[in-house]
């Protein structure tokens, strides 16, 4: 008898309630807010990454162009033809690296490119020297340097063309260089590694026609 009214006492039948559970129905609503919160979240995080990373390709052409513009103004000197990301080393804390690249004879010795001459929204591949990356940058300048402006010369760094794998390139320490009428061709021409085709360059963004 007591175990009888135990049982009765607990109010129940001697079944177990059924569990709540979310319906389909439901289970599908929820899926849908998620998928839209999705949607409107990954462009955001999207056009951040891309702002981020045009910001770390503006701040590489002020460093380069920094670098370059103090090697001018101590040594009196511009670099020669294609010499500028080599010559610039020193002044980018890169002065181990210089010391042994001013010791090499080969053309095509393996030095370890730099962190300042690769932009982030370029494609990376090697040069036509395997495992040395290439220079995603250009020197732009009026050549042949009058001596008496040697210590003073007017030059861009900027982007270079959005790059082809397909297209074999020089390594980064043989420095790609345009004439100024060269550049507005390219930017007239060819979209830059930025979207919609923007180039980052020592003084700001240039958007093409």
């Amino acid at each position: 008898m007591a175990v009888f009214r135990l049982l009765a006492g607990s109010g129940g039948s001697g079944f177990a309630r059924p569990r709540a559970a979310a319906s389909l129905i439901e289970l599908l609503v929820v899926l849908f807010i998620i998928s839209v919160m999705l949607g409107l979240l990954l462009p955001a995080v999207q056009s951040a990454r891309t702002r981020m990373q045009a910001t770390a390709c503006q701040n590489n052409v002020r460093q380069l162009a920094l670098a370059l513009r103090h090697y001018n103004w101590i040594t009196k000197r511009f670099p020669e033809p294609n010499r500028w990301s080599v010559d610039i080393l020193k002044w980018m804390e890169e002065a181990p690296l210089a010391e042994e690249m001013s010791r090499n004879v080969d053309p095509n010795a393996i030095f370890p490119r730099p962190r300042l001459f690769r932009c982030p929204m370029q494609p990376d591949f090697d040069s036509r020297v395997e495992h040395v990356g290439v220079c995603h940058y250009v020197l732009t300048v009026a050549r042949p340097i009058p001596r008496t402006k040697v210590d003073n010369v007017y030059f861009e760094i900027h982007d270079r063309e959005l790059l082809n794998e397909e297209e074999p390139q020089e390594p980064w320490y043989i420095a790609p260089e345009l004439s100024f009428s060269a550049q507005r061709v390219l930017f007239a021409t060819k979209p830059g590694p930025h979207p919609p085709g923007l180039y980052m360059t020592d003084s700001g963004q240039f958007r093409p026609r």
